[in-house]
């Protein structure tokens, strides 16, 4: 098993060797040692590629490594992998590979030092995963619904009827939030959370009256 497999399987499975051992291999030439595993193991299966071809930011691909934008993190310690699409914030994770799978940081924009960084997601595992599957949610059919509040106990209903999947902090796509919850099964349900609001939630299910049953249980139009 591989530390990104389940980022591959929401992005239809498989994950092959990609044309970027020889950017891999520069990189870690200017960083003076291994990439930590996941982050490497990522970039060599091509999941970078894979990734952009889905999202609305712009993800780092293995191409960029050699550019002046990469290399402006790169200084500090970090790596460059994500920019949101209207330049709010950028993700990124450390390089120095004392560990396997290292957590991801949100940064302010243009802080290349990286100071302002904050908790993303709790491992590049998790970061990926949720990355390609919030990007498969919003490509398919959904009843999406914004700015509503969250029952008491809607989370935890929600864990009793699906799986819970990672959860990531500071960022709900378009907005800054507390976290976002995942989850899965029977639906495909994404909560952004701040306080007791859900800035946004998004429920896909090909069943309508489970998908209005779930929408109604965190609060939110089903028909949306």
């Amino acid at each position: 098993m591989g530390w990104t497999d389940a980022a591959f399987e929401v992005l239809g499975g498989g994950g092959e060797p990609a044309a970027a051992p020889d950017e891999v291999a520069v990189l870690e030439r200017w960083i003076g040692g291994e990439l930590p595993e996941a982050v490497r193991e990522w970039f060599l299966r091509g999941g970078d590629r894979r990734l952009a071809a889905v999202s609305s930011n712009l993800v780092t691909t293995a191409r960029d490594f050699g550019s002046p934008a990469v290399g402006r993190f790169l200084d500090s310690g970090h790596l460059l992998l994500e920019t949101d699409g209207q330049h709010c914030c950028r993700w990124v994770v450390a390089v120095e590979a004392s560990y396997g799978d290292p957590p991801v940081y949100l940064v302010d924009p243009d802080d290349d030092a990286c100071v302002t960084r904050s908790r993303y997601a709790e491992a590049f595992s998790e970061y990926v995963f949720a990355a390609a599957w919030d990007a498969v949610l919003w490509a398919g059919e959904m009843a999406a619904d914004f700015d509503h509040p969250l029952p008491a106990g809607a989370l935890e209903a929600l864990n009793g009827r699906l799986t819970a999947l990672p959860v990531t902090y500071g960022w709900a796509m378009n907005q800054g939030c507390d976290a976002v919850h995942r989850f899965e099964g029977a639906a495909r349900v994404a909560v952004a959370v701040t306080g007791g609001t859900a800035v946004w939630s998004a429920v896909a299910a090909p069943d309508a009256g489970l998908r209005r049953a779930l929408a109604e249980l965190i609060g939110a139009d089903g028909d949306g």
